[in-house]
């Protein structure tokens, strides 16, 4: 078995742990990719010995990049690091020794020749998933806590959320709010410093 098979799945499996750790304990989303996190660490560790689980660690890879495409779709994990996880964990199913058709939606949406090493983009400036999310785990909590902001309350401004998101500015915050509503999970009413912002 390849280095890459050998010490990857626990990579991407403490990555899903750190990603998840900032949805909500209610949210069942967070306990199924747990699940299937731990599920595929188990069966990574008997690749080495059989060749009967190759089947069942493609099909948890799927239900793992299923879920997490749907957790991004909602806003509950932001784009970077579902494009990261989903690079990752086709690169893993590349390098298994066994021929798998990949569906469309293990892969990012850029070409794969395009596609960027780990550590190359904008998210990540290490070539280790050890260093996974120190930028883009901080903004989707971000995006987190402006959700849950919005879940008690109709609307909010920058105003409203600024005191509730520390270490950051609000010139942060601003930018935050835009791509939130240019991905359709806000919608905003008003201009500039009067703008309100609901849920899409």
């Amino acid at each position: 078995m390849s280095d890459i098979t050998d010490k990857r799945p626990e990579k991407l499996a403490s990555a899903i742990y750190l990603i998840t750790s900032f949805l909500n304990d209610q949210e069942p989303l967070k306990w199924k990719l747990r699940s299937l996190a731990s599920e595929f660490i188990s069966l990574a560790v008997s690749l080495k010995e059989s060749q009967t689980v190759l089947s069942t660690t493609r099909d948890i890879i799927l239900n793992i990049t299923g879920l997490l495409s749907v957790a991004k779709n909602v806003g509950l994990i932001s784009a970077e690091n579902n494009d990261l996880m989903q690079a990752e964990f086709a690169k893993y199913v590349g390098a298994l020794d066994y021929s798998v058709s990949i569906p469309d939606f293990l892969k990012v949406e850029s070409p794969r020749s395009e596609i960027k090493k780990l550590g190359e983009g904008p998210v990540l400036k290490d070539k280790s998933l050890k260093e996974f999310g120190a930028v883009s785990v901080k903004k989707n909590s971000r995006q987190n806590i402006i959700i849950a902001i919005l879940k008690r309350k109709k609307e909010v401004m920058i105003k409203d959320v600024s005191p509730l998101i520390s270490g950051c500015s609000e010139k942060t915050i601003q930018r935050e709010l835009s791509a939130m509503v240019q991905t359709g999970i806000l919608r905003k009413v008003g201009e500039k410093r009067w703008s309100r912002y609901s849920l899409a």
